[in-house]
């Protein structure tokens, strides 16, 4: 038999499916792997993803945290929920200051993955949040001012509120223990 033949014959047997003609691939992943939504800056990686957390530490000092929330929307679409602002009034500084507790309204929308290296693909940091304040306010919330690019005091459907925006976590490199 000639090579010409030999080569023939393989080729009408991959052609038929007597052989495959390569290795079966590797299932691709899932392109709709579920995505889990985080709010704020102070993200620890070390710690898993919580959806729904019941607390969010934002001020990154601990300064500033959401405590006993409970949500009723918390998606690509947004989250909504209430809860308590556990601040600190840095009087006469942070560190000494007494801790203001006021129950809190908080809305977050747009969600965007984080751009850092060792950021998580299947994570997303809603970039927008307000926290607002139904009773008692913290004297610095003064709407109409700000503290700080991407922080300014607002008014949400009348109540005196943060706006956080443009909101990534500041690193996606795990907090030293």
């Amino acid at each position: 038999m000639t090579r010409a033949a030999v080569l023939a014959i393989i080729v009408g047997a991959m052609t038929f499916g007597v052989f495959p003609a390569a290795a079966p691939a590797a299932a691709d992943p899932p392109s709709d792997a579920p995505v889990a939504y985080l709010i704020g800056a102070c993200w620890d990686p070390s710690k898993p993803v919580e959806q729904k957390p019941a607390t969010i530490v934002y001020g990154c000092d601990s300064s500033s945290v959401m405590v006993d929330m409970t949500w009723t929307a918390w998606d690509g679409d947004g989250a909504q929920g209430t809860g308590t602002d556990d601040a600190v009034e840095c009087k006469p500084n942070c560190a000494q200051g007494s801790r203001l507790a006021n129950p809190i309204i908080v809305h977050a929308w747009n969600p965007l993955p984080a751009t850092d290296l060792g950021c998580p693909a299947d994570v997303q940091f809603y970039s927008d949040y307000t926290v607002a304040y139904p009773q008692g306010v913290p004297p610095w919330v003064r709407p109409g001012t700000s503290w700080t690019d991407g922080v300014d005091y607002v008014y949400v459907d009348g109540l005196p509120a943060v706006h956080f925006s443009g909101q990534r976590p500041y690193s996606c490199t795990p907090l030293a223990g």
